[in-house]
């Protein structure tokens, strides 16, 4: 009888016990749903659009704004150069003196001559109204009449060419010749740079040269030495067959000529204004695209994803288009939600929600 009774008390604990575990994983399953259906915390700033002027930076470097070679134009020895390498010199001022050797003479020569055919002409020319000169004889007299009138001139420009002459103020950059020197037509005298302005030229690619315009202002850095104002002055029409690139080239004044040809540079040049965000660059995901986007949170709490474009990078964040004019950015938890749910979102400006 004892050991029944034992039996049946040992059967009731071990009921009791069932029931109580049923109870309590009944209660945990309860748990876990009300915790899988609770909208997940996001924390959301709210930005609006501003006015972006992205700048557009280009490695650049210095050159002259106009460089010759200024050469001989007659044959002759070198009487006399007049200037030194790294000499000032104005436009108009001699270089380089050609020996005169007898070329005055020849000056001589051919205006004598064109005097003595001045005066057969006119003389064949009275001898025809009399009947005693025919046409054979009045066409020979003007053609030696214009012959020795050609003479003149190439005795004239003869003399005009012993100096060799700067076509424009700047500095003597190198002096091939010395005195005694044998020239010839096309010979080197002297290499004349103008350094102002001075050109800063760069190579902008092909998505962005349209951005650029002629006369826009821009900022040249170069070497070591602070800012300046550049002015654009020219943009190629046709790309460089391999880097697919246009030359650019900016005027930066330099009437001190303290800015050197063949610097290092870097020339900022702000383009139009665009309506974007800035956001903080962590706050952007991947589409499946694998293209950039941002997730926002509409007025009634559910999450949704925009394809955004980045268009620059600034110490505070990137500057992007494509989100509305005002955005509820999610920036903390956008990565463990998806489009269309619910989420309970934490506004972490002063901005009031929309």
């Amino acid at each position: 009888m004892n050991n029944n009774i034992r039996l049946a008390a040992i059967f009731l604990l071990s009921l009791i016990i069932w029931f109580a575990s049923g109870l309590t994983s009944s209660s945990q399953s309860k748990e876990s749903i009300v915790r899988a259906t609770a909208p997940t915390g996001v924390q959301v700033t709210v930005f609006k659009k501003e006015l972006y002027k992205p700048t557009l930076s280009l490695r650049a470097n210095t050159q002259p704004n106009r460089s010759v070679n200024l050469a001989a134009q007659i044959v002759g020895k070198i009487s006399a150069v007049l200037v030194e390498e790294g000499t000032a010199v104005t436009k108009g001022q001699v270089i380089c003196e050609i020996s005169k050797e007898d070329r005055y003479f020849r000056l001589d020569q051919a205006k004598a001559h064109l005097e003595q055919s001045s005066i057969a002409y006119r003389g064949a020319i009275t001898l025809k109204s009399a009947g005693f000169q025919s046409e054979v004889a009045i066409a020979q007299a003007r053609a030696t009449l214009e012959t020795a009138k050609a003479n003149l001139k190439r005795a004239q420009l003869d003399i005009g060419h012993l100096n060799v002459v700067a076509p424009f103020d700047g500095i003597i950059e190198t002096r091939a010749l010395d005195i005694g020197d044998y020239v010839v037509p096309g010979t080197i005298c002297a290499l004349l740079v103008d350094l102002n302005p001075i050109k800063v030229t760069a190579l902008v690619n092909e998505h962005e040269v349209s951005k650029v315009k002629v006369s826009s202002v821009a900022s040249a850095s170069i070497g070591l030495n602070g800012p300046v104002e550049a002015v654009v002055s020219y943009i190629a029409h046709q790309a460089n067959h391999t880097t697919r690139s246009y030359r650019l080239e900016a005027l930066v004044k330099n009437s001190n000529k303290s800015i050197r040809a063949g610097l290092s540079a870097r020339l900022e040049i702000p383009t139009e204004g665009i309506e974007a965000h800035l956001i903080p660059a962590s706050s952007t995901l991947l589409n499946d695209q694998g293209g950039m986007a941002v997730r926002i949170v509409s007025p009634a709490n559910i999450t949704q994803s925009i394809s955004v474009t980045v268009l620059g990078e600034i110490g505070a964040g990137i500057w992007v288009s494509g989100l509305p004019e005002v955005a509820n950015v999610i920036t903390v938890g956008q990565n463990y939600v998806i489009d269309g749910e619910l989420v309970e979102p934490t506004f972490l400006n002063n901005i009031a929600k929309i």
